[in-house]
């Protein structure tokens, strides 16, 4: 009987074993179909599609083999075999019904489902989006019943083979799929260290695929990164179209100075009289746009969206196309003098590649052994820069970007301001009953400091005489959470409630009287605002940002934050829908609190998600 028993057995997970094989190769199949039709085809190269085929391929064997250890292999050693057989066939049905129906989503919105799918397939009115006509049912439904009986037909096909299946076959199908996962994560750790887009460009296509990347560990470990070149004149950029048509300037001939000052970590609450005078006093005297927006809750994205208009979420698609910003092309087109005055490198995040790799002879460290001391030298730098400036005949851009707020750590031998203050923030210590006072004392200190600074740079452009003719922006990526809703919620990155998105905004422009807005305005506003005030654009704003003149007092509803992966949207009275990095969604207020039954208008995310999706081919 024990002998018998083991023979079933090793039979059964024999068949199994085959039938793992014979499914993966048919959802690997299932997934190389999403390509069908995309713009990025025609940027593929062999690399790319080699790479393609094998992350297909070891994504869906992974997919499987989760459902063959957890659904079949526990029963089959329980001798439960039928049980085993009939869950895992039925398993796999309903993993290729999934993957084909998302097929369909992907092509409309081109995202994966996700909960905001979910949530207006469960709510009201799905068909005002999804058209249930009794052909398109049919169709679907013939394809479905067709995949499951792939599936069914699959086990028989195991069966047949497990009659003539040799032990070595184990071996090869076994290192067959080995192998495809080494080759599609080896080639995708080579194409994001060089960021080659026909690599790059493909991985998005996958459902849920997050191949490895070691970028940073191959610098930490020596190896030069030698970005590869494309060329950008070789049938366009990708799977982008940023433009949406050719760009029409006609700049004036006297050109105004920019300069954009950047505060990492600079919550709303720190511009205060007390805490920060230089620019208090320049909010009251200047434009002051208080209720203004970031694009995201972190440097890398927030940065993203300032200096392109656009949503983070094309960041992946930026960084495979090498597209370089057309606020940045335009400002050198128009000759001006670009300066960067960083105290974090701009080689992580990757701002230098991504960003500013038009500009020639860009400056992307500074000398420091603390942000501290880093802050103080770009300011002064800056400072010492502006004789020079003041005397040539070129407009110049310069961008200064601040740290000692986000470093959170202050200088032993330098008195404080405010106290009592901790020396640095120690975050493993602080739950829902940490006292605020010191901490925030912390903070205010660096925001005093990085004030003192801002103030000497606005005395210098006007001891310079270049304050009258420049227009300067002072603001922040993102902000600084203090545990303002009492939920344990400290610093950025965590969520998108308005004390992390929301950002000062001050604006010294040549001319204008001061003036107090009140009306959202957004990062993504900026880049319109110089392109069409300063540099001569002609073109409808829509051809080329998601946002909006600063002073248009239209609202922005639906305003996107976050990243690709994990991002949300801010509705009317500041109601959060958060899509998280696993695809549900949570639906919180302004507070953070949840808000149960939360149902999306099927037509309004629609306008909305083809919208966001506009700059894509």
């Amino acid at each position: 009987m024990i002998i018998r028993n083991f023979a079933l057995m090793k039979e059964s997970l024999t068949k199994g074993f085959i039938y793992y094989i014979i499914t993966s190769l048919f959802l690997g199949c299932l997934f190389m179909c999403y390509i069908q039709g995309d713009s990025v085809v025609g940027k593929i190269d062999f690399v790319g599609w080699v790479f393609f085929i094998f992350s297909c391929i070891s994504h869906a064997a992974l997919l499987e083999l989760a459902l063959f250890l957890v659904l079949f292999l526990p029963l089959v050693l329980l001798r439960c075999r039928r049980v085993a057989t009939t869950m895992f066939v039925s398993s796999v049905a309903l993993l290729y019904a999934i993957v084909f129906l998302n097929m369909q989503v992907y092509k409309i919105y081109r995202f994966h489902i996700n909960g905001f799918v979910l949530n207006m397939l469960t709510g009201p009115n799905p068909g005002d989006i999804f058209q249930f006509d009794e052909s398109l049912v049919l169709r679907e439904g013939i394809t479905l019943l067709i995949i499951a009986l792939v599936a069914v037909g699959a086990w028989w096909a195991a069966h047949w083979l497990s009659q003539r299946w040799r032990r070595n076959y184990n071996h090869w199908a076994a290192g067959l799929l080995v192998f495809s996962l080494l080759v599609a994560n080896g080639l995708h750790i080579y194409g994001a260290f060089v960021v080659k887009p026909s690599i790059l460009l493909t991985a998005r296509l996958v459902p849920y695929y997050f191949p490895i990347s070691m970028s940073s560990d191959l610098e930490a470990m020596g190896f030069e990164r030698n970005i590869l070149d494309i060329d950008e004149n070789d049938g366009g950029n990708g799977e982008l179209q940023y433009p949406l048509h050719p760009i029409e300037a006609q700049p004036d001939s006297a050109k105004t100075n920019i300069i954009m000052i950047l505060i990492d970590s600079w919550t709303r609450r720190a511009l205060t009289e007390e805490c920060m005078p230089n620019l208090w006093k320049m909010a009251q005297e200047e434009q002051f746009f208080a209720n203004h927006m970031s694009c995201s809750n972190g440097t890398r994205y927030s940065v993203f969206g300032l200096f392109t208009g656009l949503q983070p979420y094309y960041w992946p698609a930026f960084q495979g196309s090498h597209q370089s910003p057309l606020l940045i092309d335009q400002l050198l087109s128009e000759g001006y003098d670009f300066r960067a005055y960083p105290s974090a490198t701009l080689q992580s995040p990757p701002f230098a590649r991504v960003l500013f790799h038009h500009v020639p002879n860009l400056r992307t460290e500074t000398s420091g052994k603390t942000p501290y001391d880093r802050d103080h030298r770009i300011a002064a730098d800056l400072i010492g820069d502006m004789p020079k400036m003041a005397k040539s005949k070129k407009p110049f851009f310069a961008f200064a970007f601040f740290d000692m707020p986000h470093s959170l750590a202050w200088p032993e031998d330098k008195p404080q301001h405010f106290k009592p203050a901790w020396p640095y923030a120690n975050y493993a210590t602080l739950d829902n009953d940490t006292p605020v006072e010191p901490f925030w004392n912390l903070y205010r200190n660096l925001c005093h400091a990085t004030d003192s600074l801002i103030g000497n740079i606005i005395n210098g452009l006007k001891q310079n005489g270049i304050y009258d003719n420049t227009l300067i922006i002072i603001t922040g990526d993102h902000g600084q959470e203090f545990n303002e809703n009492h939920n344990n919620y400290w610093g950025h990155s965590s969520n998108f409630c308005v004390y992390q998105v929301g950002v000062p905004f001050i604006a010294h422009i040549p001319g204008k009287e001061a003036k107090t807005y009140s009306h959202r305005t957004t990062h993504y506003d900026v880049v319109p605002t110089l392109m069409h005030n300063y540099l001569g654009v002609q073109n409808p704003i829509e051809d080329y940002s998601a946002g909006r003149l600063l002073t248009d007092t239209t609202p922005r509803l639906w305003h996107f934050v976050g990243n690709e992966l994990r991002y949300a949207f801010l509705l009317e009275k500041d109601t959060i829908l958060t899509k998280e990095g696993a695809g549900w969604i949570e639906v919180t207020d302004a507070n953070m609190k949840p808000v149960d039954n939360y149902q999306i208008k099927p037509k309004e995310f629609d306008k909305v998600i083809k919208n966001l999706n506009r700059f894509f081919r």
